[in-house]
């Protein structure tokens, strides 16, 4: 797939029920929403997810309580044995109870301002995202009609990879509304990847499974977390993830 023939990334489902998507944000401050996007573009992301993007890495351990995120090009360059201390110091901070996370990533933003890979596919998506479309459903369905932009970052959740308990308040970058659009196919419960809802007694609310173009939204802030893919699973988990913003 080359830049002149890339479809139209974000192109919403017409069929959507709005009104029922923002009925259950404002009863549960969450919701799932099944064939989120038009076909074709649900198949082109995918595509591009799982075979043309250079991911690098996100993670957060002992010492990095506000995480590190590798360039492509860094973690190729990494040896073998620092990417296992990496991971080591990810999961030793998990099960001490801080907040800790590990998982491939690529940042739209930062990718696509620094034009780290010219004519990237996921470039196109990230101005999606950020067109009126996408900024008036998000508006619509959560109530916030001051939301004025959007973040995105591609993810890949691999064997071993996780996201621990946090809520996604951080008022200064005016975080209102945030998603996750899986596009993982074929994804079997036993392999993690859990998005997962906890009340303040660490119970578990709601756990969506990572279904292929399905659209988790959730109003900031809410506890949750990303349950740990065991190394059995045989693929990563996809997903375009990110807040929609009033600053």
């Amino acid at each position: 797939m080359t830049e002149t023939d890339v479809p139209a990334l974000f192109a919403l489902n017409p069929s959507l029920n709005r009104p029922a998507i923002a009925a259950a944000l404002a009863e549960n401050r969450l919701v799932q929403v099944e064939d989120f996007l038009e076909a074709a573009s649900a198949e082109a992301l995918w595509q591009i997810l799982s075979s043309q993007t250079p991911y690098g890495l996100a993670w957060a351990g002992d010492g990095q309580p506000g995480g590190q995120h590798l360039r492509p090009e860094q973690l190729r360059a990494m040896p073998a044995e620092q990417k296992a201390q990496m991971g080591n110091a990810a999961a030793n901070a998990a099960a001490n109870g801080r907040f800790a996370f590990l998982y491939g990533q690529y940042p739209l933003v930062e990718a696509y301002t620094q034009q780290w890979h010219p004519g990237h596919p996921l470039y196109q998506l990230l101005e999606e995202i950020n067109a009126p479309p996408s900024l008036e459903f998000a508006r619509a369905v959560s109530g916030h009609g001051d939301i004025v932009k959007a973040d995105a970052q591609a993810t890949v959740y691999a064997a071993g990879h996780f996201l621990t308990d946090h809520d996604d308040l951080v008022e200064v970058e005016g975080r209102r509304l945030a998603y996750v659009l899986n596009l993982a196919k074929d994804w079997k419960p036993d392999w993690g990847g859990y998005l997962n809802f906890m009340d303040i007694k660490g119970n578990v609310l709601a756990g969506f499974m990572p279904r292929f173009n399905t659209l988790n939204l959730f109003l900031v802030p809410l506890r949750h977390n990303v349950s740990h893919v065991p190394p059995f699973a045989p693929m990563g988990r996809y997903a375009i993830t990110g807040w929609y913003r009033n600053k």
